[in-house]
């Protein structure tokens, strides 16, 4: 009886169920590596392309011919990949998947999968005889941890080598998810309160689907989540160099992997004005003051001009940059275009005939609205206070801030190439917010818990998270069993 008792109290403690967690989140990334098919992901056979165009010989001695002729998304053999990967894919069947959203692979009766003996036979270079590749270019860091685990294992098949990259990026959404918990817990979430938000996290669909893909998001995301983690540090222990270092190499780690990174050059910047602001306003010498100002000013000015460089419209007259504004905007920000960005976001992938599926998203939004009535008593109303159990405002406006920068940096590259391709090229899908997803879900049941506190009602604050972990696990669960493996399998 004592064992027993030791051994169930030993599970209630937090370290451990956090474990339970991160294992959790792990196996349920291996299980969507598994079952989702090779270079079925989102870019997923550039991104491997890339991986495989780094990893090549330097000194390249086999011939590199001009392909003439335009690719065609639904042949990957028409595309700019090495031969190994478009050989893969007539062999695995790929082209059945891109043609048709009803079409399924065929299938071995037995359990060696179809053509996987040719596959594992390695007839093919994993070599780019195409110029010029269809690759990444620009920033390329997580490309290049990729050709390490690529190089590491050059005498494997490349079923091994693929599917070990994907478990990479699982590994790094493992770490995502402990940073979920210790930013929780860091801005003042009680640890059973933090391990309920770092669960729903975790199930998070989309998060949890992208996480199983090779992707360079993979490492954005979580770098995203290292800087929000160090910036909770830094305003709550003030600046000093340890948090400012990590602060910066997070954020040169997330521009050097995608340059949506580049955001957070420009949140770390207005964080230390702000921070220093602090303590300069109360300095009695105007000069220094006077100082200050213009160097916080000029430090801003020049991270923006840096980043315009990036911007196409940049050099055009103010009423072209008008009319360009007014245009995007119009066939921007309408409800259909929200509504596709929501979907894409939750991850309810359109599959199937489900009326849940075409409704999940409005009680998501029920919520949320919900959520921000309760943001408004937090941050505005004097009068009640912030109860014992929610973060300070300080924290929810750093979160705040990380979401509206990162808002701002999409829409301003949208708005970009929609000046150029005069069309919603990229169109602000969902994935692209995921970086943020910590920050957002935290928001929101920062707001929920003001406004059960504010109807007297704080004893729901637990029981929604609660509610809110099971529901986030089923609908995982759903879109999985129902949507995933009866899509690819049934």
């Amino acid at each position: 009886m004592f064992n027993l008792r030791k051994s169930l109290n030993f599970c209630q403690k937090p370290f451990f169920i956090l474990g339970l967690i991160l294992v959790g989140f792990f196996l349920k990334g291996v299980l969507l590596s598994a079952i989702f098919p090779i270079f079925d992901g989102q870019d997923e056979s550039r991104h491997y392309n890339t991986i495989q165009y780094l990893s090549e010989p330097k000194e390249k001695n086999w011939t590199v011919a001009t392909q003439n002729g335009k690719q065609n998304k639904n042949n990957l053999a028409t595309y700019r990949y090495s031969e190994e990967i478009k050989q893969t894919a007539i062999a695995t069947d790929n082209d059945a998947l891109r043609g048709d959203i009803f079409n399924t692979i065929d299938f071995s009766n037995s359990s060696v999968g179809e053509n996987e003996q040719m596959i594992n036979q390695r007839l093919w270079k994993p070599y780019n005889f195409i110029s010029p590749p269809d690759i990444v270019f620009g920033t390329q860091l997580y490309h290049s941890i990729g050709s390490l685990i690529e190089k590491a294992f050059s005498r494997q098949s490349i079923l091994v080598r693929f599917y070990l990259l994907r478990i990479f990026s699982v590994f790094l959404g493992t770490i995502t998810v402990l940073f979920a918990y210790l930013i929780a817990k860091s801005i003042g979430f009680s640890e059973k309160h933090s391990l309920l938000i770092t669960a729903i996290i975790s199930f998070q669909p989309k998060f949890s689907f992208y996480y199983s893909n090779i992707n360079y998001d993979a490492l954005l995301i979580l770098m995203f989540s290292v800087f929000t983690y160090f910036g909770i540090l830094t305003i709550k222990k003030g600046l000093n160099w340890k948090n400012l270092a990590l602060l910066a190499v997070s954020s040169l780690i997330a521009f050097l992997t995608k340059k949506t990174g580049a955001i957070l050059f420009v949140v770390m910047i207005s964080l230390i004005i702000l921070l220093l602001n602090e303590r300069i306003k109360h300095q009695k010498n105007k000069n220094i003051r006077t100082a200050f100002y213009f160097i916080s000013a000029a430090s801003l000015a020049l991270v923006l001009i840096y980043l315009s460089k990036y911007v196409a419209f940049f050099n055009e007259s103010f009423f072209a940059l008008t009319d360009s504004l007014g245009n995007y905007l119009s066939k921007s920000l309408t409800m259909g275009r929200f509504a596709l960005s929501a979907r894409t976001y939750w991850g309810t992938l359109s599959w199937v005939n489900s009326w849940f599926m075409d409704y999940v998203i409005n009680f998501i939004w029920i919520v949320e609205i919900l959520s921000v009535i309760g943001l408004v008593f937090l941050l505005f109303n004097k009068k009640e206070g912030i109860p014992k159990f929610l973060p300070e405002k300080k924290y929810l406006f750093f979160l705040i801030g990380m979401i509206v920068a990162l808002q701002l940096g999409i829409r301003t590259a949208d708005w970009s190439v929609f000046t150029i391709a005069e069309k919603l090229s990229l169109g602000a899908p969902g994935r692209y917010f995921l970086p943020n997803l910590t920050a957002h879900i935290l928001v929101v049941f920062s707001g929920l818990g003001m406004l059960f506190f504010h109807f007297k009602k704080e004893h729901y604050f637990e029981k929604s998270l609660l509610i809110g972990t099971i529901l986030m696990f089923s609908f995982t669960l759903y879109l999985i069993f129902n949507v995933v493996i009866f899509r690819f399998y049934l």
